[in-house]
């Protein structure tokens, strides 16, 4: 009970159980004052870099980027038994202290030191909102060199963007592969970008079944995240077009639901249900330059067809063009184009 209860009887943090039971071991062991104090001192910097609310997250993706694979309700009772002493105790600090710098440049890439590169793929890992991948990419970045791990971290983004984007498929056993490839690396067994790629191939979703599911794909912009997922999407589909780069997350340009959200008049084509089931379908979303898309508001298809004919963006121009007037029809085969378009994109060459 004291080891799980503060003074007042509410329950510890996984934090806490943790910081309990690493001093626990060290008193037991009957270690001077001095050493207690500099654990003290490392744990707190720890925590101060970290936040407390954030320190269970990292714990886990640490301890999973170099043993068996842990669920967060089970991590503090492997930790009690496989951390019975003062050296195993030094040696996990040691090692906690190690993913940290790696660990944060993951998590906020914005105020890391990483190379531009590294830092944009892992701001993409965020827009994504998929951290399972993390345990592996500590693992590869104690034990890769930069291109292997950058190779790396683009084959996570790839994959992020197939199984859990597009695909929507279920993370358990995606979380799992990760840690058996990071403790295939943690113990020397993988050493090499291409047998780490070969170790994942179960969880790269084939070309086929990411094409048909980008194909029928919705995503509700409703929400910030989603909205900077499309805007990551389209931004990338139209460097695959016109070789141009737009940042996602620029505030000169902005997503064009082309059937409008809130349909006026104009827009009989579509009936209440088609709206509800297209309106945030990717064939019926854009580019636009912002002020342009506030101009143009509810219009119809075909006063928005003159902006997007003369439209700075090469995806906004070739569906004006292709598209005399906006249907649904129109919009599965503008989504097939841009399935495509993705395949050859999100794209890892020796799963394919």
């Amino acid at each position: 009970m004291f080891e799980t209860l503060n003074a007042r009887g509410v329950r510890l943090s996984a934090t806490d159980l943790l910081k309990n039971h690493l001093f626990s071991v060290l008193d037991r062991g009957q270690q001077d004052d001095d050493e207690i104090a500099d654990l003290e001192d490392r744990w707190e910097g720890m925590v101060g870099r970290l936040g407390a609310e954030s320190f269970p997250d990292f714990l886990r993706m640490h301890w999973n980027s170099r043993r068996a694979f842990a669920r967060q309700a089970d991590l503090f009772k492997r930790i009690r038994v496989e951390v019975p002493g003062r050296q195993q105790v030094l040696k996990l600090v040691r090692e906690m202290e190690e993913d940290l710098d790696p660990y944060l440049a993951l998590s906020s890439p914005e105020v890391s030191e990483w190379p531009i590169e590294l830092k944009s793929l892992a701001s993409t890992l965020r827009t994504f909102n998929v951290r399972q991948p993390f345990p592996l990419l500590l693992a590869a970045w104690r034990a890769f060199d930069q291109s292997s791990f950058a190779g790396l971290m683009r084959a996570c983004m790839v994959i992020s963007m197939r199984f859990n984007v597009i695909c929507s498929y279920g993370p358990a056993e995606q979380e799992r592969v990760y840690n058996h490839v990071a403790e295939g690396i943690a113990r020397g067994d993988i050493t090499s970008l291409g047998a780490a790629l070969t170790a994942m191939s179960t969880i790269y979703p084939s070309d086929a079944a990411f094409r048909a599911a980008f194909s029928d794909k919705t995503i509700r912009t409703t929400q910030s995240r989603n909205n900077r997922v499309v805007r990551y999407i389209l931004c990338a589909l139209e460097k695959q077009l016109s070789g141009q780069e737009y940042g996602p997350v620029s505030e000169s340009l902005s997503v064009e639901h082309v059937l409008p959200q809130s349909p006026a008049e104009g827009w009989e084509a579509f009936t209440d249900e088609e709206v509800e089931a297209m309106v945030y379908r990717l064939g019926n979303m854009t580019l636009l330059q912002s002020r342009a898309n506030r101009d143009v508001g509810n219009a119809t298809y075909a006063e928005k067809r003159e902006l997007l004919e003369k439209s700075g963006f090469a995806i906004s121009r070739k569906l004006a063009s292709e598209n005399l007037v906006w249907s649904p029809e129109g919009i599965a085969s503008h989504q097939a184009w841009m399935a495509s378009q993705a395949t050859a994109i999100w794209r890892i060459a020796q799963l394919s």
